[in-house]
């Protein structure tokens, strides 16, 4: 996790999912051009160029039917038109994919479980030999005992006795994490014990029909007390009397807050499993040529404000990826539809106190109310699937019993597409999401093509979040933006389990941050994201963190929170190489942005050779509570947690710089530790370091204190030098003093 500093408590940090694994540390200081064509690519291989590329060629499969549903075969190139933001756009390929011309040669599943695909020929307009093979992925995203039954008797019933799937199917649940039943693969039999195992098992509930049923009681006893309390508030005594209307309604209404709250974070915990496991599916089949599939079996996908973002992001990946989803509301046939749910909820403000136009009597605005029914809109089903579905050229199958149907039009959309191809005339890559409309001049016919991308040159494949996106842009800019200070900082860290293990820290101050005022001038928030990234020597991505971050509180601390601090944190593992380190800071209210570069080389290690970690300079260190310790965190030194100094200098007054650094030894004598300080390649001082015992991990936590307020004021090359019988290693950071 991350954590935002400042000189007292007084914000209120809002943490918003990245989708992965996040480090701890809270304030934690230390311790191009057009695309050329050129020798013809199979329409399957494009499939996974262009906007996985970076947009400097966007692919859009286009899925055509007629009136009755069936697939229409005979388009042109001139039957079709693309508009990006509204802008027609030239196309540069086309391509038809046709079952019954000429199928792919078959191609067995990888070692992994994952399939691998043959291009065949040079392909062209009409030529189709070059098609992959379908791969489609069966997700069931939490589902109630009714609905999980009707999904996997729809899924069983596609499959029905045959030995062979018709293309390579992998199932997997979405619950509180991702799970893999089957991998991708063509034996049916292992995808029916898949669907067997699904089906006998439970899911958590979120928003349960028990959790509604508290609710409205409680608001019942809210109303009903309130009612009683009005008359009997002109009575002495009435107001304070336990059990009486008055206190009866706070106590209902103090439950009904309690369950409302607890169901908003059940809301944003569902939105966040299913994104993230949408997240990792897409990403696997990004590898893969020509169009993909996803089933989504599900209920309804809550997307409240918290994970907007996120499910943004999950399209912009999906059209990356060629896959489109394919929603089926597993709740069947409704016995009252969705919207007239919604419908009841909104319009309740009619009744007279409660609803979205009512004034509220604990006084707050009119625009939390409308929040809270714009939350509401978002639990709708329909809202949710259809536009997933919608946004990545898939379709939604909703309020039916028969949801075997879906089963064949995904197969027969895989088999029956158009691949058009066309350089964006726009090359401005600023992390805008652009908007794909496709146009077909025969009339009669229904078009189903992806909606959107965000405008990022190199992605390195990752998805690529809503928060993200700006800030990848803010790296294409030209000159390099930097709108406010900050610093960043790439450690080495060679664990014995995680020998490329590069903690990187960011640091940066919030003054210079948009702190914009609310509607109401009670409170203020923010909105702004950090992103690190890392290039290997071929320009590529290879690496991507991030962390969108919003912070809030009462307008009356506002000058204090411009007074904050705050730290990013990560820990990816790199492989051996030179990297180039890109950071970038992102307030999105104000549109300015800050980017820093760096570089670090990760060296080959060498099983039970002695290494060492970064000399890292000290900035302060913070006790941390035992319950809240991270092992695993190699900037924790016993309970104390060390925040780096990322290149600031240090004054004199301090009289001395605290420094650290680990030893991972190699077996044998126990190693040797000297400091060296040079002054333009020079030798200044050098004092022997004791070097303390080996922990249970075989880590040698090495801390220390140079005194400085003797030396003069100048920049110094702080060197430690580790030997351990013939071998030695050392490390080196620069140390800036002055008066």
């Amino acid at each position: 996790f991350y954590e935002v500093r400042a000189r007292e408590k007084f914000m209120t940090v809002r943490r918003v999912r990245a989708g992965g694994l996040a480090a701890v540390l809270f304030g934690l200081a230390v311790m191009g051009g057009r695309a050329q064509q050129a020798t013809p690519t199979p329409p399957a291989q494009r499939a996974t160029e262009g906007i996985a590329q970076g947009v400097t060629a966007v692919l859009v499969d286009v899925v055509v039917r007629d009136r009755r549903g069936q697939p229409v075969r005979d388009l042109t190139q001139a039957d079709f038109q693309v508009l990006e933001d509204g802008v027609p756009q030239p196309l540069g390929s086309f391509s038809r994919v046709f079952e019954g011309d000429a199928p792919p040669p078959e191609a067995a599943p990888a070692a992994t479980g994952a399939p691998t695909t043959t291009a065949g020929g040079a392909g062209g307009a009409g030529g189709n030999d070059d098609r992959a093979q379908a791969v489609t992925a069966i997700v069931f995203d939490r589902l109630s005992p009714e609905a999980r039954r009707l999904a996997v008797q729809a899924a069983q019933g596609y499959l029905g006795n045959k030995d062979e799937a018709p293309g390579y199917i992998g199932i997997f649940g979405v619950d509180l994490s991702l799970t893999s039943y089957s991998p991708f693969t063509r034996n049916a039999r292992v995808l029916r014990e898949a669907l067997t195992k699904i089906g006998s098992r439970g899911s958590a509930s979120f928003n349960s029909p028990e959790q509604q049923q508290q609710k409205a009681t409680a608001d019942r006893q809210a109303g009903a007390g309130a009612g009683a309390a009005a008359p009997a508030s002109t009575q002495a005594g009435a107001a304070g009397a336990a059990g009486g209307g008055r206190g009866q309604a706070m106590l209902g209404q103090m439950q009904s807050k309690m369950i409302e709250d607890f169901q908003v974070m059940e809301r944003d915990q569902q939105g966040y499993s299913t994104t993230n496991g949408l997240f990792a599916i897409i990403n696997t089949l990004r590898q893969l040529p020509g169009r993909k599939s996803i089933v989504l079996f599900s209920e309804g996908i809550a997307i409240p404000p918290a994970v907007q973002r996120l499910f943004l992001g999950v399209v912009d990946a999906a059209n990356r990826a060629n896959v489109s989803i394919y929603a089926m509301d597993a709740a069947g046939l409704r016995a009252e539809s969705e919207q007239a749910k919604i419908r009841d909820q909104v319009n309740a403000a009619g009744a007279g106190g409660g609803g979205i136009l009512a004034s509220d009597n604990s006084g707050g605005p009119l625009s939390q109310a409308l929040e809270k029914n714009e939350d509401v809109l978002r639990q709708d089903p329909h809202n949710g699937l259809a536009g997933l579905a919608e946004s990545t050229g898939g379709l939604m199958f909703e309020n039916t019993n028969n949801l075997r149907q879906g089963f064949d039009r995904v197969e027969s959309d895989l088999r029956n597409y158009y691949l058009l191809g066309y350089t964006p005339t726009n090359e401005t890559f600023d992390g805008h999401f652009r908007n794909i409309e496709v146009k077909v001049t025969r009339p009669g016919v229904t078009v189903a093509a992806r909606k959107g991308y965000f405008a990022v040159r190199n992605s390195g494949g990752a998805p690529v979040n809503a928060w993200e996106a700006p800030a990848l842009g803010a790296l294409e800019s030209k000159p390099v933006p930097n709108a406010f200070p900050m610093r960043v900082g790439a450690l080495l860290f060679p664990e014995r389990d995680r020998p490329g293990l590069v903690p990187v820290v960011v640091d940066l101050k919030t003054a210079p941050i948009t702190f914009q005022p609310a509607a109401d001038g009670r409170t203020y928030s923010s909105d702004f994201s950090v992103l690190v990234r890392f290039l290997d020597g071929r320009n590529q991505v290879v690496r991507k963190v991030s962390q969108h971050y919003e912070i809030n509180g009462p307008i009356a601390d506002l000058d204090r929170a411009k007074q904050g601090e705050v730290i990013f944190y990560r820990e990816p593992e790199l492989s051996p190489g030179l990297y180039t380190v890109e950071a970038v800071a992102y307030d999105a209210l104000s549109g300015k942005s800050s980017v820093r570069l760096a570089t670090v080389e990760v060296p080959p290690t060498e099983t039970g050779a002695l290494r060492m970690s970064s000399l890292v300079l000290v900035k302060r260190g913070e006790k941390v509570p035992e319950k809240d310790r991270r092992v695993q965190n190699p900037l924790l030194v016993k309970d104390v947690v060390l925040y780096p100094n990322l290149g600031d200098a240090v004054n004199k007054a301090t009289k001395e710089v605290a420094f650290y650094f680990s030893i991972y030894p190699a077996a044998g004598a126990a190693p040797e530790a000297t400091l060296q300080l040079l002054r333009d390649g020079t030798a200044v001082a050098q004092l022997p370091m004791p070097v303390p015992a080996a922990d249970a991990s075989g880590r040698i936590q090495v801390t220390g204190r140079l005194p400085i307020d003797q030396l003069p004021a100048a920049t110094y090359d702080l060197r430690a030098v580790v030997r351990q019988g013939s071998a030695q290693v050392f490390r080196s950071t620069l140390l800036r003093i002055v008066e």
